[in-house]
């Protein structure tokens, strides 16, 4: 039987078993749990199986370049335009099928002088480390398709502070915690996992820039009161400096407007008023001229939201944020770099072929029209997107706003400014009846727009969306 049978099959076997247990699970109510209670726990067995078999599709998918077949380069895009997946959950699938399919890194480069005997034994080594490291692998994946999805993120997510030149090093270390995966709890593998992380970075050679290396700083999606949760990791020195600056926000009454006020504040909530001021400080500074843009806060609302203005109104904003009243007023709104759009008259929004990169006022009115990347399903912020040329500077495209969108760095690298359609890459066009960009698969293909709620917030969609009846469909 091919490949293909195989799998077609096996697919059409569990959509028929999950059917059958849905209509046996209509009216949890009228099941006796005694009855049910050994097959679901074997169901759960069964399906920790499947997040081997995300991986593994995960990294054929990415093998096979399949990004093309949405018109992108990126397997990731067809990961989460094809089955729906968040961009976090398609990333953690490619890193484990790295982890468990993609061949070890290549052996050193040899010494200069090499002499005839060091050269064998350095190749005699590396063919020993890597049969060494091919078991290793193999035994790995055996011991994968029994964990669930939980277990291979705590492992991905701890071994991502692993050094380099640790003993023992990620391909050893990755098959021990899937043993001991099948034994833990998911709390209890990630503390096993901490541990032995530092023990094995203790015991390779010293590498001086690992902090620097493993730095980065998220900040998380906003929460249904507008917060935000913020993780990351510093290097020494970056966090020295954090400290030194923070510290005399810490104090009681720092940044309260009278000496003599009672201060209720936690000394944690010091340390993120003391932080505000900060930002503020920087934002006000002269820097702020040369930024273009780039830091600055921009509110996007029409000459509506201001008459409808009240202490409930709420403003959306380049960097993905909304704000309301109490926050703008925090910002101080009236001093730094929070601008109100209303009318662009007397600015140069048209540069033509005078200037190859977008205007600062030609960004916000640019952000002012869609608040974020012009591509599908895409909610990426405008602070961080690209100003984009629809026809392509190289081929005599203007820098005037008819010619310009907002696009993301994932979705600008993939875009194919010949407009060819050469190996299937996708472009962005603007559509002749109603002026929306979208993107386009191919010429002579349909444009699809971004319709999230991101992108509905914004001032621009929602003028358009006036008196408009149903959500624009893909147009020619």
């Amino acid at each position: 039987m091919m490949v293909k049978q195989q799998v077609e099959q096996a697919v059409a076997q569990i959509e028929a078993g999950l059917a059958t247990l849905s209509q046996v699970m209509a009216d949890p109510a009228v099941i006796p749990f005694d009855e049910v209670a050994d097959s679901f726990g074997k169901l759960e067995s069964a399906v920790n199986s499947k997040a081997h078999l995300d991986a593994a599709f995960a990294w054929l998918a990415e093998r096979a370049g399949a990004g093309r077949l949405v018109g992108s380069v990126s397997a990731l895009e067809y990961l989460t335009r094809t089955l729906g997946l968040s961009r976090r959950e398609a990333i953690a699938r490619l890193k484990t099928g790295h982890n468990l399919f993609s061949p070890p890194p290549p052996p050193p480069e040899p010494e200069p002088g090499e002499s005839e005997e060091e050269r064998h034994v350095r190749e005699e080594a590396n063919r020993a480390r890597a049969e060494r490291e091919r078991r290793v692998q193999e035994e790995a994946r055996r011991k994968a398709e029994e964990q669930s999805a939980e277990m291979l993120r705590i492992i991905d997510r701890e071994l991502a502070d692993l050094d380099e030149q640790a003993k023992p090093g990620r391909t050893e270390l990755y098959n021990r915690a899937l043993s001991e995966a099948a034994r833990r709890t998911p709390e209890d593998l990630r503390t096993w996992l901490r541990r032995q992380v530092k023990l094995a970075n203790a015991a390779g050679a010293p590498d001086p820039l690992a902090g620097y290396r493993r730095r980065f700083l998220l900040i998380g999606e906003p929460d249904a009161d507008g917060s935000c949760t913020i993780r990351g990791r510093l290097p020494a020195a970056d966090a020295a400096m954090l400290k030194a600056a923070l510290a005399p926000g810490e104090r009681p009454g720092a940044n309260l407007p009278g000496e003599d006020a009672e201060d209720t504040r936690t000394r944690a909530q010091r340390r993120v008023d003391q932080l505000a001021v900060i930002l503020k400080r920087h934002l006000a500074s002269q820097q702020a001229a040369s930024r273009y843009g780039v830091g600055s806060i921009l509110l996007s609302f029409t000459a509506q939201d201001l008459a409808d203005l009240s202490p409930a109104s709420e403003f959306s904003t380049n960097t993905g944020d909304r704000l309301n009243m109490v926050d703008l007023l925090r910002l101080g709104a009236a001093k730094f770099d929070v601008m109100a759009l209303h009318d662009t008259d007397g600015q140069p929004l048209a540069l033509g072929r005078a200037n190859r990169l977008a205007s600062f006022f030609q960004r916000i009115a640019l952000y002012a029209a869609q608040g974020v990347c012009g591509c599908p399903d895409c909610s990426s912020a405008a602070i961080h997107n690209d100003a984009h040329h629809i026809r392509s500077w190289d081929t005599g495209g203007t820098t005037d706003l008819h010619n310009l969108t907002l696009v993301c760095p994932l979705h600008h690298a993939d875009n194919d400014d010949s407009r060819s359609g050469h190996g299937n890459r996708s472009y962005l066009d603007r559509c002749p009846v109603t002026g929306r960009v979208g993107r386009r698969a191919g010429p002579r293909q349909p444009l699809r727009f971004n319709d999230t709620q991101a992108e509905a917030d914004s001032a621009g969609a929602r003028i358009r969306g006036r008196d408009r009846p149903p959500p624009e469909k893909d147009v020619a």
